[in-house]
């Protein structure tokens, strides 16, 4: 079982939840209740306390748990849903002690496996940076993919400063507010992938029922768009899965590596990946992560850089890109990808693999 002040403080001090009134209430809450901590403290080691509890306790009111706190939840009772009162908190805390053994059986066998589709950006954007500099087909490798979904980017339709590219007919379509668009490479064409492949610790299957209802659950309960958008990727991703591979980047890299055509550009994405490493493990991820490297240029497109702030004054985390000539913050988002505002770096130079 996991420090329970360590888990606590994880709720205390919990950032970029504004898009989710109801979990920002239950952050503080969860933080000063005792037994909610003891509860949250069986989260798997590596995994962040705050989406594990809130994803497993949703998870059992999408399944038709009938209960008071089902009203609080837009996800669903739909538009009936209560605001946030002063009832919220201690309807909270006495769903998780009723359902206590269900909850810390979820905690005990399930990771934090978001699949944000609108993240599906940060893959679109590298492959157009790849594209200003080398026509070559680009080998794509992203890290804590989960079931896979943002692999398939170059299938999506993206909306970006009133401008829409990529698949026309696609049933995906993400649109993600980004001012100053013109910093922006262009997003087509993009680079044909030679080879795309995922790395999980546990990829879900979106052919069975119990993995895709648990990636629905750990789409916040207001975000009704993030959730329509990952149901139609799973069902256009489900026909044609990208490659998958099961196990921790940090034992199975160099395979994957060595796996990839050698002196093909790749380009390697990881979005709030790295903040369900242990921190002691750190280090060998990162360094793992450069070896991608050693075999063909590679452009490394992060989306980690906690406590950031946009051009505009918003919070939010920034997108980090790294090649031959270094490391550079490029643009500030929305961790879900609501938003991106580009920095004038992204446009200074072009990527050098």
């Amino acid at each position: 079982m996991r420090d329970r002040g360590g888990v606590a403080e994880v709720f205390r001090t919990a950032r970029g939840f504004g898009s989710s009134p109801l979990y920002s209430h239950l952050l503080g809450v969860v933080a000063d209740d005792p037994g909610l901590i003891e509860l949250a403290a069986q989260t798997r080691a590596g995994q962040q306390p705050t989406f594990a509890l809130f994803g497993a306790v949703h998870l059992l009111l999408l399944d038709g748990s009938n209960d008071p706190l089902a009203e609080y939840y837009p996800s669903v009772v739909g538009d009936r849903a209560r605001p946030v009162d002063a009832r919220t908190g201690p309807t909270f805390a006495r769903f998780c002690t009723a359902y206590a053994d269900q909850i810390a059986a979820i905690l005990a066998t399930r990771l934090v496996q978001t699949n944000q589709v609108q993240r599906a950006l940060v893959t679109r954007l590298g492959l157009a940076l790849l594209r200003r500099v080398t026509s070559a087909p680009v080998c794509l490798v992203e890290v804590g993919c989960s079931a896979g979904l943002n692999l398939r980017a170059d299938r999506y339709a993206f909306t970006v400063g009133g401008t829409t590219v990529g698949e026309p007919t696609s049933p995906v379509r993400i649109a993600v507010d980004v001012p100053d668009a013109h910093l922006l490479p262009a997003l087509e064409p993009v680079p044909r992938i030679a080879d795309a492949v995922g790395v999980d610790l546990d990829p879900p299957d979106l052919t069975d029922a119990d993995d895709r209802a648990w990636l629905r659950a750990l789409v916040w309960p207001e975000n009704a768009h993030q959730a329509t958008l990952l149901r139609a990727a799973m069902t256009a991703v489900a026909d044609d899965p990208p490659r998958v591979l099961r196990g921790n980047i940090i034992d199975i890299g160099a395979d994957v590596a060595a796996s990839l055509p050698p002196g093909v550009p790749r380009l390697v994405v990881h979005t709030a990946t790295r903040i369900h490493v242990p921190v002691a493990q750190r280090p060998a991820f990162d360094t793992v992560i450069a070896a991608f490297a050693a075999d063909g240029p590679m452009l490394h497109l992060a989306l980690e850089d906690d406590h950031r702030t946009a051009p505009s004054g918003r919070p939010g985390i920034g997108l980090t890109a790294t090649d031959s000539t270094g490391s550079r913050t490029i643009a500030v988002a929305d961790g879900h990808l609501a938003w991106l505002e580009p920095l004038p770096e992204l446009g200074a130079r072009d990527v050098t693999p």
